[in-house]
């Protein structure tokens, strides 16, 4: 079990790469191979692609000013803004929609300033 927890750390510190982000990214974009074998991928393989994710999300985030860089100082706070970051689109998505108001139809005439320009199509 020692070793299992081993290598679950090393798969985290080596998702969070810069090396490994950017062949991820490219694996999204591009379709490239991560892995020699494509399909039938390893638990360990699959724990190794959902830290990538797990980083790229946080990455993406700090890109987008959504959370300061401290949040990689330590896997807890990593762990942590994951949960609430999650928790948060849960209540999102439970609340009730608002009904949208319809939008009023311009009326056929409307007076227009003088500082606009009305093109019109010519009629058939």
């Amino acid at each position: 079990m020692h070793l299992l927890n081993e290598l679950y750390i090393i798969a985290r510190k080596l998702a969070k790469t810069n090396k490994y982000q950017t062949i991820y990214s490219q694996h999204k974009e591009a379709g490239t191979n991560l892995f020699k074998n494509c399909a039938d991928y390893s638990a360990y393989q699959i724990v190794f692609l959902q830290y990538l994710a797990f980083y790229s999300g946080i990455f993406m985030d700090i890109y987008m000013s959504e959370v300061p860089e401290i949040v990689l100082d330590n896997e807890i706070y990593e762990d942590a803004y994951t949960h609430y970051k999650h928790h948060t689109k849960k209540i999102i998505k439970k609340k009730p929609q608002q009904p949208s108001t319809p939008v009023p139809k311009k009326s056929a005439q409307q007076t227009i300033d003088r500082t606009h320009v009305v093109f019109t199509m010519p009629k058939r």
